[in-house]
């Protein structure tokens, strides 16, 4: 079963726009921002990210013909493969300058959506006595079965006739649920 959720409550933070802050620029490019000004930028976009996710899991013999290709990545012994399209919407994208900062406030909203998503999965695997695997970005070429198979049309998620993966802050990630080893496995 598809799951869609909407508009869920991300937290966005200063520490984790700077780190992705980090990860766009060559190393020494340039100083960190002072923080009031991290906020504000925060403050100012928040307000236009409307978070949208849609999951599914699929036993190995369920999986659509068109993801069978993921579980080739799959750990040994898993038992249930997740996949996930997450975005923080379009609305976004028109009061994001286009600079570095603004930049990682979008990302640093879309890997919180991932995160509430991962949980919500993980929550899920823990009551069939599974744990989650790290999520693995999706690959442009995995992109379409995937969207496809989620149904993101209905999240307002689509790849474009470039191949484009839209909105721009769209994230196609996937992971798989292995048994519990141990006291926390269920008996």
């Amino acid at each position: 079963m598809i799951r869609k959720i909407k508009k869920y409550k991300i937290s966005v933070r200063p520490f984790g726009v700077l780190r992705q802050f980090k990860k766009q620029l060559p190393p020494g490019a340039a100083q960190e921002p002072p923080e009031a000004e991290v906020e504000a930028i925060i403050a100012r976009v928040q307000p236009h990210v409307t978070p949208c996710a849609l999951y599914a899991s699929y036993s190995k013999s369920e999986t659509p013909a068109a993801l069978q290709e993921l579980w080739k990545s799959s750990p040994e012994k898993s038992l249930t493969l997740s996949v996930i399209a997450a975005t923080i919407g379009s609305a976004v994208e028109s009061v994001i300058e286009r600079d570095a900062l603004w930049n990682s406030v979008a990302r640093e909203s879309l890997e919180q959506s991932f995160n509430f998503v991962e949980k919500l999965i993980s929550e899920e695997a823990v009551d069939e006595s599974c744990e989650l695997t790290s999520l693995l970005p999706a690959s442009a070429e995995q992109a379409g079965p995937l969207l496809q198979a989620l149904e993101s049309h209905k999240a307002d998620i689509i790849v474009n006739d470039s191949g484009q993966v839209i909105p721009l802050f769209t994230g196609l990630r996937y992971c798989f649920w292995t048994p519990l080893r141990g006291k926390n496995a269920k008996k």
